[in-house]
């Protein structure tokens, strides 16, 4: 009796072990596919570099929360919780920033195999006009006067 007893209780740690390490996974997962989301939105012109700049801070925030959850190796249930709500609020602000009407200004100019990055920007310096240049000729004797 105390084998089975301690045979089940031995099932039971093995499976909500394995429960928890789903459910980061979970959370690992879905962090992943908001960064592809937001590399996509980059590539396609959906989302400008400031843009870009904010969700990758609020996914590193999110990476940090994670990070403190899970130091004692277990994610609770209010851990999680927290965790998932800040990824809904994240995956909002995904979407707005996609298909909100900013858009990045060189995706009407420039070729797609082009990264905006790569591409040269030229500006014309602008000079003075240089002063004309004295009327002399070969043979010319060209005289100084002082007025000592």
């Amino acid at each position: 009796m105390k084998r089975i007893a301690l045979f089940a209780l031995v099932v039971m740690v093995i499976g909500f072990a394995g429960a928890g390490e789903s459910l980061a996974g979970r959370i690992e997962r879905r962090d992943s596919r908001q960064h592809d989301r937001i590399e996509n939105g980059i590539e396609d012109g959906g989302i400008t570099r400031h843009e870009a700049k904010i969700l990758r801070n609020e996914q590193n925030r999110i990476d940090n929360q994670n990070d403190r959850a899970m130091r004692d190796g277990h994610l609770s249930k209010r851990e999680r919780m927290r965790l998932e709500q800040r990824q809904d609020l994240a995956n909002r602000h995904i979407y707005r920033m996609r298909h909100n009407d900013t858009s990045r200004c060189d995706r009407d100019y420039y070729d797609d195999d082009i990264s905006f990055r790569k591409s040269a920007v030229v500006v014309p310096i602008l000079l003075p006009p240089l002063p004309p240049l004295p009327l002399v000729f070969p043979g010319m004797q060209i005289r100084i006067f002082s007025s000592r």
